[in-house]
């Protein structure tokens, strides 16, 4: 019976595929966005192995633990902030100095206090067929029913041009990861191994991901660091 089913649903996923538009952040096959403030199934996966899960490390590595379960740093035990983010960036002692700037300069672009939308972002220098994304090679759609525009100048020449100042896209890549795992930015990228279809295949990607949707976390504004560093 279980072996039926299988079957079966193998081929309602071959009919699906046959029948939708496949483009990673197309309509039918949404990009899943990354947990921003906590991944609850892998906490729960790191529980049982009796490991410590810790969703931003570098965040967890620099801040001064509070009391709770995990003893770990939540954002619910930070004080309460209004327009916090410059200076929770500003303050951080293990930012270098361009590090801080990108991460201005992202909250300028994206404008978040007004829109509150992340954005996608060429994170390449390859030349990409945008057509073979989303549904008109313009907007990528996500799993929470929304759409994102993808930004068609790389975000390397964007930064570059705010910040004058000469950064290899290699350079801005490891600046980005940095500032998603302090969760300043989160960050999720639009490839197929993140899609609806490529999560149902299983699909491991070690490649590298061209696009990005970048996001501001909305608790690094909200919120107040500037005691809790370490």
């Amino acid at each position: 019976m279980c072996y039926t089913l299988a079957i079966f649903s193998k081929r309602l996923n071959e009919l699906y595929k046959d029948m939708a538009n496949t483009n990673t952040g197309s309509l039918d096959n949404p990009v899943y966005i990354k947990n921003k403030h906590q991944n609850s199934l892998k906490q729960r996966e790191y529980d049982l192995s009796g490991k410590r899960y810790l969703h931003r490390p570098l965040l967890q590595k620099h801040t001064k633990n509070n009391s709770g379960e995990h003893k770990s740093f939540s954002f619910d035990k930070a004080p309460d902030g209004y327009e916090q983010f410059t200076l929770n960036v500003i303050s951080n002692p293990h930012l270098q100095p361009r590090e801080v700037k990108v991460a201005l300069a992202l909250f300028e672009i994206l404008d978040w206090r007004m829109t509150q939308e992340g954005k996608v972002f060429i994170c390449t220098t390859k030349n990409l067929n945008l057509d073979n994304y989303g549904d008109d090679g313009r907007d990528i759609y996500f799993n929470d029913g929304l759409f994102r525009e993808i930004e068609t100048t790389p975000l390397c020449e964007i930064i570059s041009k705010t910040l004058k100042l000469r950064l290899s896209n290699d350079g801005l890549n490891k600046v980005l990861t940095r500032l998603d795992s302090f969760h300043y930015i989160n960050i999720s990228p639009v490839c197929y191994s993140n899609s609806k279809l490529g999560r149902l295949e299983q699909v491991t990607d070690s490649t590298r991901t061209y696009l990005k949707l970048i996001e501001i976390n909305d608790m690094m504004d909200k919120k107040t660091l500037l005691r809790t560093w370490c």
